[in-house]
């Protein structure tokens, strides 16, 4: 059997390896360490291409030609194709943007551009077997582990024989090129060494590839990938605490933000390495052989390293540990080799997987059946208990979940301080969502669990968890301060940060009342909201592509009609997913959304069946902003709004509207929502007439306002009482409140019409002048007309003036397209 050479490549037709002169640069290694570290065992299906391609290379082979030579059977053979010609790309360091080794003929197919140099031909080799038996046995092939070829069967040994004769002459060829082109890098080389020795300190696990051409085992993608990132994680820290783990849904933000396709080749996975200083990933694909399951794993580190292998099993998800430990050892040559005998029940390892992609993909609905599957099979798997709560939760079953944690005993949480961490954010994350009383406790533990951990991931989400009060608390610097540490722990923003920052405005389910951020800037993320809706969506992510929705939905700078549809699908998704904390938030929502749109009637439907859903999870916060908006709605009901085109006052509503506010109030909700009711309450009595009644309100409102610093609700409050001065003709006492901070067109306007009133028209001019010039993004195009007013009264002309808006009339100021 031939032995092609090409550029620097070596490829043995008769077992399928791919040998590399590229990295053997290092003159000082022995002879099998140069050959292992070089060597890749491809997939058969890979192999048998390259080897067609090679033999063809004269012609254009088409993709119908290629399925009839090798795929003849297979219910995924277009897709089989595609993907065995990406992974031989990537073997080979291809570009199919501007290929060295295969070129791709749109509409015709491939053909084998690369020039071949001699063809070895191995047929007087002596004779062997050109299989290998891996029975139960795990095959690792690397540069660090010989262990496999000294326990190998007779079979296997002959064929090692075999492979290092060919070797032998490969070893000669590569040293002299080495030689060649090298031998004036010892130093660098030095260098290099003594970083493989002392280990790697941040790896990414990027997400496996499905190379079983099986539907069915989709699970390796992001189930097994993830069960690995999390070993790699806690076994690092029970006796290393060094190693800071990528998981794969971070490494798809990764690869999102880059723009980069999937698989993606070598060089550009080295390039996101750097540009994010990490220092390796793991990229891997399973395949099967025989009953085997084989993963095929490249190491790439970002200084031009690679570390390849096989490791085979029966039943990899059972052998996780074993698997971890080999990997561990490469990644951390110093740190003691483990040799586990650990094995987990096949089938249970196989449904945790099976729970982890489903919960990423298809919700916790459906991951929750395969976690209970898991713990039927070993009631004594501690990850699948916890990830079985950590599904309760999601599906609202939170007293299950409870009982769920109290089931693992803590001396397992002693010994493995990721899942301890892991336990502690899921509680804090429940006592988030109940409004317990001890939250600030429940969070300030995950993050000293996490930290202890050394756990990146539960780091990030236990800050932004704490970011995420501090917003709800008003306490913007605590915000930043918090999503600042969550930034620099991971350098991209992730789904996690989908939720809150600078997603959510008024009324939004973590920002209830009329109070926003005062930097809150919604424009320039469109992109990225739109980027991540298409990233999940080519994900199956249903869970994220809901959560980009909801944020499409509140992000005001989006067209009406584009928000409308995106709050249509994220509340069907999560009626879908069986998400009730998440569809509550999304109702509310809604209902808020409607409310802008002055049809309190159409939001009371969606506040009432949120509040419905928040008493039956017993998400007190949720009820209690349920309670809040569903005073606001039946108060925008009665409000007179003929002038924007709708209904005029209904007494009765007002009425029923004071009832609730005052219940609402009685209830002592929280300082921000108090204030935000009071200044309903307000425009309930001015509306009525009775101007004494919401005067004593707004300035309740005022002062309360301005003791939380809620720059928002404090405008609200103060132009509020500046109209009912209008109305009263009091011109003098809306002057008196020049002094306070204009935060609100509506402060201006009513100002600068009380200075006209007086005869200061001079002064109404600068207020308005200020306001463009200041806050032009309050500046609406009605005021250039007031303006122009003014400043024609200054030529004596007399003016008849339309009253000025109602205080009520515009909820989100010029926010809010109309």
């Amino acid at each position: 059997m031939p032995i092609y050479q090409f550029a620097q490549f070596h490829f043995d037709d008769s077992s399928g390896t791919l040998r590399s002169c590229s990295d053997a640069n290092n003159v000082t290694a022995t002879s099998d360490e140069l050959v292992q570290h070089t060597q890749v065992e491809l997939r058969h299906k890979v192999a048998s291409l390259l080897s067609y391609l090679i033999t063809q290379r004269d012609r254009i082979v088409s993709k119908e030609e290629l399925l009839a030579e090798l795929w003849q059977h297979g219910d995924y053979r277009e897709n089989s194709l595609t993907q065995s010609i990406r992974e031989l790309r990537i073997a080979l360091g291809d570009n199919a943007k501007a290929p060295t080794f295969i070129k791709t003929y749109p509409q015709r197919g491939y053909q084998w551009i690369q020039p071949l140099g001699e063809v070895i031909d191995v047929s007087l080799a002596p004779p062997a077997a050109m299989t290998n038996d891996h029975h139960s046995q795990p095959h690792l092939i690397t540069e660090q582990d010989e262990q496999s070829n000294k326990q190998a069967s007779p079979r296997s040994r002959s064929t090692t024989q075999l492979r290092r004769y060919i070797g032998l002459f490969v070893i000669i060829l590569c040293s002299a090129m080495a030689l060649w082109q090298h031998h004036n890098s010892s130093a660098t080389q030095q260098t290099e060494t003594t970083t493989s020795q002392s280990g790697v300190k941040s790896v990414v696990v990027l997400p496996f590839i499905n190379a079983t051409e099986q539907a069915s085992m989709a699970w390796l993608e992001l189930g097994l990938a993830d069960m690995l990132a999390i070993d790699l994680q806690r076994l690092d820290a029970i006796d290393n605490n060094q190693l800071h783990v990528t998981p794969p849904d971070v490494a798809n933000a990764l690869l999102l933000d880059a723009q980069l396709d999937w698989p993606a080749l070598p060089v550009h996975i080295r390039s996101l390495l750097k540009e994010h200083q990490l220092e390796a990933a793991i990229f891997a694909s399973v395949r099967l052989h025989g009953e085997q399951q084989v993963l095929d794993f490249q190491i790439i580190y970002a200084d031009g390293r690679t570390q390849q292998g096989s490791i085979t099993y029966p039943s990899l998800p059972a052998s996780l540990v074993s698997v971890t430990q080999q990997l561990l050892h490469l990644l951390i040559p110093q740190r003691k080799r483990q040799q586990s005998s650990e094995v987990d029940d096949p089938l249970a390892a196989q449904a945790l997987a099976q729970g982890m992609q489903a919960l990423q993909q298809e919700g916790p609905l459906k991951a929750h059946k395969y976690f209970q599957a898991s713990l039927l099979l070993g009631e004594d798997n501690h990850w699948a208990r916890a990830y079985s709560a950590r599904s309760s939760i999601s599906l609202g079953q939170w007293q299950q979940a409870i009982e769920q944690f109290t089931l693992i005993p803590p001396a397992a949480l002693v010994s493995d301080p990721t899942l301890n961490a892991f336990i502690h954010y899921w509680q804090a994350e429940l006592a988030f969502r109940r409004g317990d009383d001890a939250l600030a406790e429940a969070i300030t533990l995950a993050i000293s669990k996490a930290e202890a951990a050394s756990d990146a991931k539960l780091m990030t989400r236990s800050y932004r968890l704490q970011a995420k009060l501090s917003w709800q608390n008003k306490d913007w610097a605590a915000h930043n301060h918090w999503q600042e540490k969550a930034q620099q722990l991971q350098s991209l923003n992730t789904e996690l940060n989908i939720e809150a920052d600078k997603l959510f405005y008024l009324g939004s389910p973590n920002n209830a009342g009329l109070e926003k951020a005062p930097d809150n800037n919604l424009q320039q993320n469109q992109a990225l909201l739109l980027k991540a809706l298409n990233f999940y969506q080519q994900l199956a992510n249903k869970n994220m592509i809901a959560a980009s929705q909801l944020a499409i939905a509140q992000n005001y700078t989006f067209a009406l009609s584009l928000r409308a549809d995106a709050l249509k699908h994220a509340i069907a998704l999560y009626e879908q997913l069986s998400q009730p904390y998440e569809l509550a938030q999304a109702l509310n929502y809604a209902g808020f959304y409607h409310m802008q749109l002055h049809d309190g009637a159409t939001a009371s439907r969606y506040f009432t069946q949120a509040k419905d859903i928040a008493l039956s999870l017993g998400a007190q916060p949720l009820v209690e902003i349920s309670d809040f908006y569903l005073a606001f709605a039946m108060l925008d009901q009665g409000l007179d709004q003929q002038s924007l085109g709708r209904h005029g006052k209904d007494e009765s509503k007002l009425k029923q509207a004071i009832t609730h506010l005052k219940r609402f109030i009685g209830n002592e909700p929280t300082p921000e929502l108090h204030g935000s009711a009071l200044v309903f309450l307000g425009w309930a009595y001015t509306e009525l007439g009775q101007f004494d009644l919401a005067l004593t309100q707004l300035e309740e409102a005022k002062t309360l306002n301005a003791k939380l610093n809620l720059a928002t609700t404090l405008g609200y409050s103060n132009y509020s009482i500046m109209r009912i001065h209008l109305e009263r003709e009091d011109y003098q006492s809306v002057i008196d409140m020049a002094d306070e901070k204009v935060t609100t067109r509506l402060q201006a306007t009513y100002l600068a019409r009380a200075y006209f009133e007086h005869g200061q028209a001079r002064q109404a001019i600068n207020v308005l002048t200020q306001l463009k010039t200041k806050q032009p993004h309050l500046w609406q195009p009605e005021d250039n007309t007031r303006l122009t007013l003014y400043q024609q009264s200054l030529s004596g002309l007399t003016l008849n003036l339309p009253d000025e808006p109602k205080a009520h009339l515009v909820y989100c100021e010029s926010d809010w397209a109309q």
